[in-house]
C-alpha cells in the first residue's frame, strides 16, 4: 500500500519514463543439445518529481525478472525462489544549476560519465561497471556522489567528485559466464599435498595415505573497503574544447572495481588439517587518465588512456588505452578500435590475466527509413588469435518499440582470452519498449 502511494505521488508530481526490455538466449554446446542460457526481463522506471529552471531531481527504480527458478528447497518453495526478482535503486539525486554562473552541483545517486571512447572507457572511474548482462559492455551502475561542475567559459571546464561509499562491479551470473576454477577442488588440494610430501622424501604410497588423513576446508575471505571518511574516493578532471578538439585530463583516488585475489594455503601437520582461503580485496589505487576526441573531415577520432597505480605492489600497475575511428560512407557506418586493457567478455580467462590486446570493429547499415538496422560486430585478441563475432538485426516497427535478432560466436583454446566462451554459440531474441 505504501509503495503504491509513493509511486502515485511520484508520477503525479512530475515526469515519468519507462524502459522495458526482454531477451531470450538459445545456446548449443553440441549440435544435438540446445538450451536456454538467458531469459530475463528488465524494467527501468524514471521519475522527475521536481523540475524548475535551476533545480532538477530524479528518482529511478530498476526491476530485473529472471525466468529461471532457483529453488533453495523443494519442500518449501517460496515465491522469491520460483519467480526471482531484483529491485535496484538507480538514480536518486538533486542537481542545482548556476549556484554561481557556470557552476552546477549534483548530490545523490547519479551517473557521471568520464571518457570520450566508444563502449570501453578506461577513465570512467566514478560509476561501477555492470557486467550482469554479458551483451551490454558499456553498462554502468550509478554511484552516491557529490559532483561539482564549473564551466566559467565555454572552452574550459572543471569537475570535482567525492564518492563516500564504494560499490564493486556487478558480474554476470554463473549460469551464463563460466566462474568455475577460481576455487580449487578438494581433490586438487590433496594432490598438491601428496606432491609436497614426496618432495620432502616420503614414498609416494605413504604420501597418498598421509594426505587422505587430512581434513580439507575451502573458503573465501572477501572484504569491501571500510566506511571511514578516509576510505572514500575523490578526484577531478580538467576539460577543454580547442576548435574541433575535445581534451580532458584527470585523476581519482579510490579503489579498483574488480577484486584482486590471493590464494592462501595453510597446512597444520599437528592436527592434520589443510585450509585453503581465497583472499579477495578491492585494491586501493590512484588513477590518472586523459582523453582526446575530434572530428576531421567527417571521420570521428578518439584516444583515451588511464594509468592505475596500486598502493599494494601485488596487483601490478596497469595501463589501459583505447583508440579508434568511425566513419559513415554511402549510408554504411564503420567503427574500428584498438584496446590495450580489460575487455568485459575476457575477464574469466584461465590464465587469470585480465588485460589483453584487442581489435574491435563493427559495420552497420540502416534500411526502410532507418526502421531496420543490420550490424556485424567482432573482436580479436591479437596476441593469441581468439575471436568473437556478434551479428545483429534490429527492427523498429513503430515509435518506442525495437525487436532484435542476434547471435554470438566465439573461438579460442587453452588460456586464450575467449577460450571460456568457445562453447557459447548462441542466438538471441529481444524486444524493447520505451515510453
Amino acid at each position: 500500500m505504501a509503495s503504491s502511494l509513493l509511486l502515485a505521488l511520484l508520477v503525479a508530481a512530475g515526469g515519468f519514463r519507462a524502459d522495458l526490455t526482454s531477451r531470450l538466449n538459445l545456446r548449443w554446446a553440441e549440435p544435438d543439445s540446445v538450451r536456454l542460457s538467458w531469459f530475463q526481463t528488465r524494467a527501468a522506471l524514471v521519475f522527475e518529481p521536481l523540475r524548475a529552471d535551476r533545480v532538477e531531481s530524479r528518482v529511478g527504480v530498476g526491476l530485473r525478472f529472471d525466468a529461471f527458478p532457483a529453488l533453495a528447497s523443494a519442500l518449501e518453495p517460496g515465491a522469491a525462489d520460483i519467480e526471482p526478482v531484483e529491485l535496484l535503486l538507480d538514480e536518486a539525486y538533486v542537481r542545482l544549476f548556476d549556484l554561481v554562473p557556470g557552476m552546477n552541483l549534483g548530490l545523490g545517486r547519479q551517473f557521471v560519465h568520464w571518457g570520450a571512447a566508444d563502449a570501453v572507457n578506461p577513465t570512467n572511474w566514478l560509476c561501477p561497471p555492470d557486467y550482469s548482462d554479458p551483451l551490454a559492455w558499456d553498462a554502468r551502475r550509478p554511484s552516491w556522489l557529490a559532483h561539482l561542475e564549473y564551466t566559467p567559459v565555454s572552452a574550459f571546464g572543471l569537475e570535482l567528485a567525492w564518492r563516500p561509499v564504494f560499490s564493486p562491479a556487478l558480474t554476470s551470473t554463473g549460469g551464463w559466464f563460466p566462474v568455475a576454477g577460481f576455487l580449487p577442488t578438494e581433490e586438487q588440494l590433496r594432490s598438491g599435498l601428496v606432491q609436497r610430501f614426496i618432495e620432502q622424501g616420503v614414498p609416494p604410497d605413504s604420501a597418498a595415505a598421509w594426505a587422505d588423513r587430512y581434513s580439507v576446508t575451502i573458503g573465501e575471505d572477501s572484504r569491501l573497503p571500510g566506511r571511514a571518511l578516509s576510505d572514500g574516493s575523490w578526484g577531478g578532471r580538467l576539460k577543454s574544447r580547442l576548435g574541433v578538439f575535445d581534451i580532458s585530463a584527470g585523476m581519482l583516488r579510490g579503489y579498483d572495481f574488480l577484486p584482486a585475489a590471493t590464494p592462501v594455503t595453510t597446512v597444520r601437520p599437528e592436527t592434520q588439517e589443510l585450509d585453503f582461503s581465497l583472499v579477495t580485496r578491492y585494491p586501493r589505487a590512484t588513477f590518472f587518465g586523459a582523453d582526446f576526441a575530434t572530428d576531421l573531415f567527417g571521420v570521428g577520432l578518439w584516444v583515451e588512456g588511464a594509468w592505475t597505480r596500486y598502493d599494494d605492489s601485488l596487483p601490478g600497475d596497469r595501463l589501459d588505452i583505447i583508440g579508434g575511428a568511425d566513419y559513415t560512407l554511402a549510408g554504411i557506418y564503420a567503427n574500428l578500435q584498438y584496446l590495450r586493457g580489460r575487455f568485459p567478455l575476457a575477464l574469466a580467462r584461465a590464465s587469470g590475466e585480465t588485460s589483453g590486446d584487442y581489435l574491435l570493429g563493427a559495420v552497420e547499415r540502416r534500411f526502410l527509413g532507418e526502421r531496420i538496422l543490420a550490424r556485424l560486430g567482432g573482436v580479436v585478441e591479437v596476441t593469441d588469435g581468439s575471436w568473437g563475432l556478434l551479428p545483429l538485426v534490429r527492427w523498429s516497427p513503430f515509435g518506442g518499440v525495437e525487436m532484435e535478432l542476434g547471435g554470438l560466436l566465439f573461438a579460442g583454446e587453452g588460456e586464450d582470452a575467449f577460450a571460456p566462451l568457445e562453447r557459447h554459440d548462441e542466438v538471441y531474441l529481444g524486444i524493447r519498449y520505451r515510453f
